[in-house]
């Protein structure tokens, strides 16, 4: 058992130092991290956004790109959650621009930067999608294998976004 425990903790710290490896040039972005249990759930997220409930922080963990203790502290951590990572990134001064809109408002930032309108999930709570332009890709925590998500772009902008934010500042004023 504990050699069990000791070969977890190695992939852990090897996952760690691949995806360190893979985010230290990313600091012109805010980065989020998702893990699931299958391969086919990762993929899904890479093609076609990443659908979440409420707020994104509640299904993600948002990370500092050049921190390797955290990023390592991220695998502890959410090693139950699953064996792939789903790298998740949004340009800064994107995510400033939004962030900023919503400043004054009670909407927040998930609202605006959806590609889908919010459905009602089970739970009375909405549920969002971020483009899949956002998905660098995703990591086999075992295998240490990266798969590029090659429609990746943090800097996507699609009009949606404004037209989100127009709404929502609408039904603010009335």
């Amino acid at each position: 058992m504990i050699i069990q425990f000791s070969d977890v903790m190695i992939k852990i710290s090897a996952a760690g130092e691949v995806l360190s490896s893979l985010l230290e040039s990313d600091n012109d972005c805010v980065l989020f991290l998702h893990n699931t249990k299958d391969e086919e759930t990762a993929r899904q997220i890479m093609t076609k956004g990443f659908q979440f409930e409420e707020q994104l922080t509640y299904s993600t963990d948002q990370i500092n790109p050049t921190d390797s203790i955290e990023i390592n502290y991220f695998f502890v951590e959410r090693k139950e959650y699953g064996r792939y990572t789903v790298i998740i990134e949004i340009d800064k001064e994107l995510y400033k621009k939004y962030n900023h809109l919503i400043e004054e408002s009670d909407f927040h930032f998930e609202e605006l930067l959806t590609v889908t309108m919010p459905v009602l999930s089970d739970n009375d709570e909405y549920i969002y999608t971020l483009s899949h332009h956002y998905i660098k890709g995703y990591l086999d925590n075992f295998t240490g294998i990266f798969i590029e998500n090659s429609d990746f772009n943090p800097a996507y902008e699609p009009p949606v976004y404004m037209e989100n934010y127009e709404r929502h500042r609408g039904r603010d004023e009335r």
